[in-house]
């Protein structure tokens, strides 16, 4: 593993600096100096920055796109620096870092904060997808309560993230979808109803923003390398990202991640015709599965003696996913003595992150599993989590897709009525 470890004196650690490995002999105009300030979220912990290795050569912009956030309950799991690609990390003391290193170039990278308590003393699961551009120069990294940060001082930075982050009119729509998250005390539930519609249109209008964000920069951007970090960092992905692969190719003809992107392009236009093919009306395609107990279970056989299957794909990286699982477990527990069954396939690559996942949330349902080249996702074009396809048993024909909270009551209570109370 291409590690880079720090060495920290204990006085460097008690005033919160850290120095990476090999930084005294690099180039000064390659030193970065990030100053953190987690104190609204952590007080503790390490601030732990690493580098993803490309998933299935997309570099995180083409492949699996994924709404990321807090996810399960316990921690981070022991050792789980072992698995990543660090390239830097500090403790952070009092909520705050100082870590310093060396980045000749600019490029995307993630961190976790990890090992950190809070105020209970419950270790703090990491939050995943959290990237910016590590860079040359004097950062700044600033965390709000519900772990939204931002990264200022940065050239690519300001250019690839700040430009629509920070933005009057994303702010006022992260504002308000802020407000709508939280759960208004004596609110009916028509109420509750109409409020989590509404965050939906202002999630969606976040979305619709850093899409049209991206997209600007991605294809008109002068500067080539800004292009490409827009592309490797965008985990959403937008109408732009085809046109701004094909231009940047001609930009950088000898960039081999760039060329390699464009190939992923290729294949992600193919996943995209599979799954126009399961609109509703479709029928569902079979395949098989193991289970975590190694058990072979296919969809055919959960739709036998069932009302309705909904076939779920899911990750345990994907905060959407694991937010929309207690709400399920309520509809199975309502409606799965009625002829409700639910076949979940996780695209998880590791089976450790599946088998904690799993045992953190209980699954009730048929769960097996996994990857991105299982045939399963191939067959059903998955390119993005969640995603599912609410089936008529008998017969196999799709009657819904992609349903989250009420809209799953609704069309569950179409078929078999309501049940006593709301979820």
């Amino acid at each position: 593993m291409n590690r880079q470890r720090l060495l920290c004196s204990m006085t460097a650690i008690a005033a919160g600096l850290c120095m990476a490995s090999g930084a005294a002999a690099a180039s000064e105009s390659d030193r970065y100096t990030i100053t953190g300030d987690l104190s609204a979220a952590y007080s503790n912990g390490e601030f732990v920055v690493w580098v993803s290795e490309p998933r299935n050569g997309s570099g995180g912009a083409t492949g699996m796109v994924a709404a990321v956030s807090a996810a399960g309950g316990g921690g981070s799991r022991t050792g789980i620096k072992d698995g990543l690609n660090v390239v830097a990390e500090a403790p952070v003391i009092d909520g705050k870092f100082v870590l310093e290193g060396a980045a000749p170039a600019p490029r995307n990278v993630f961190f976790y904060v990890l090992n950190a308590t809070g105020s209970n003393g419950m270790r703090m699961a990491p939050i995943k997808g959290q990237s910016f551009i590590l860079e040359p120069g004097s950062l700044t990294l600033t965390m709000d309560s519900r772990a939204k940060f931002v990264v200022r001082g940065g050239h690519y930075n300001d250019i690839v993230i700040n430009s629509w982050r920070l933005s009057p009119e994303y702010l006022e729509l992260m504002d308000a979808y802020n407000q709508s998250v939280r759960a208004v005390e004596g609110e009916t539930e028509q109420q509750r109803r109409g409020r989590v519609e509404r965050s939906s249109e202002l999630f969606n209008g976040m979305l619709q923003l850093e899409n049209e964000g991206r997209g600007e920069v991605a294809l008109n951007h002068e500067d080539p390398l800004a292009r490409k970090l827009t592309i490797q960092s965008a985990w959403l992905r937008g109408p732009w990202m085809t046109q701004a692969s094909l231009e940047l190719a001609k930009m950088m003809p000898d960039d081999p991640w760039v060329q390699q992107n464009l190939a992923s392009e290729e294949q992600y236009s193919a996943n995209r015709a599979r799954s126009a093919a399961f609109a509703v009306g479709a029928g569902i395609k079979d395949f098989e599965a193991e289970t975590l107990d190694g058990e072979i279970v296919s969809v055919s056989g959960a739709r036998e003696g069932k009302e309705i299957v909904l076939v779920e794909f899911w990750a345990s990286w994907c905060g959407p996913c694991r937010v929309e699982i207690p709400h399920m477990k309520q509809a199975y527990e309502d409606y799965g003595p009625r002829g409700f069954e639910i076949f979940s396939f996780t695209v998880d690559d590791e089976r450790e992150d599946w088998v904690e996942a799993s045992e953190e949330e209980g699954l009730p349902w048929i769960n097996a599993g996994m990857g991105l080249d299982h045939p399963a996702a191939k067959t059903y074009g998955v390119t993005g989590v969640p995603a599912n396809f609410l089936v008529d048993a008998p017969s196999g024909e799709i009657i819904a897709r992609d349903l989250r909270g009420h809209k799953l009551d609704e069309a569950l209570a179409k078929r078999f009525g309501n049940t006593s109370g709301p979820h």
